[in-house]
């Protein structure tokens, strides 16, 4: 396991959510396993929960600790997105699979709708 400095933790959120982007292919649940949903680490093929799972599990990996990394549900366009929230040495930023790099959640126009904080979940508002 890697050890982190919190001076490169947002160059290792960086890396991961290129790495995760560019390694699973988009398909849905409904596609892969016949249901709406279905929460797991991805392979080859994921939706945005996956990618964010994924993510979450390799920054844990890679040394963030885990109160520093939440799941937020939001709706893009009127459809339900998962993203992750991770807590970095330049502030807080979004690692979704529809954006390239990392993002300031106010940069995005999503409209935000729960966290997960440990095993609850919370309203969230940017």
């Amino acid at each position: 396991m890697m050890t982190l400095k919190s001076s490169n933790s947002y160059i290792v959120a960086e890396r991961i959510n290129s790495d995760v982007n560019a390694s699973v292919t988009y398909k849905t649940d409904l596609e892969q396993y016949g249901k709406p949903e279905h929460w797991c680490l991805p392979t080859a093929f994921g939706d945005c929960e996956d990618y964010a799972l994924l993510k979450r599990k390799m920054l844990i990996d890679a040394g963030f600790d885990r109160d520093k990394i939440h799941l937020c549900t939001c709706f893009v366009g009127g459809a339900g997105h998962c993203v992750l929230l991770v807590e970095t040495d330049r502030g807080n930023y979004i690692l979704d699979n529809n954006q390239p790099e990392p993002v300031q959640p106010n940069f995005l126009s999503y409209k935000w709708d729960k966290i997960q904080k440990g095993d609850k979940w919370y309203e969230l508002s940017f």
